[in-house]
């Protein structure tokens, strides 16, 4: 199975993060985002889970980071996210 960007998942699903891909919509800003994501702890191999997504599945995006941690992402920070399946939701 390959990765998918996060806004891929539905809520409740526990995914584990492969890599954080780059994103045109930030332009130049792409690796300020790409570094500030992996300050707060969005990292290969951690643990995450989709807590909800905003209207239309649009974002903004809350999700719970495997040390508890809770994050809310736009879209666009949501989409540089690559994820693999841990546990789907029924």
């Amino acid at each position: 199975m390959s990765p998918m960007p996060l806004p891929c998942f539905s809520q409740g699903d526990q995914v584990r993060i492969e890599s954080i891909a780059p994103n045109a919509a930030f332009g130049e800003l792409d690796a300020l985002v790409t570094r500030r994501l992996a300050d707060l702890g969005f990292s290969r191999g951690e643990s995450l889970t989709l807590i909800s997504a905003g209207v239309l599945g649009r974002g903004p995006y809350a999700v719970r980071l495997g040390n508890l941690a809770q994050f809310a992402l736009r879209a666009s920070e949501a989409a540089k996210i690559l994820c693999l399946a841990e546990r789907a939701t029924p």
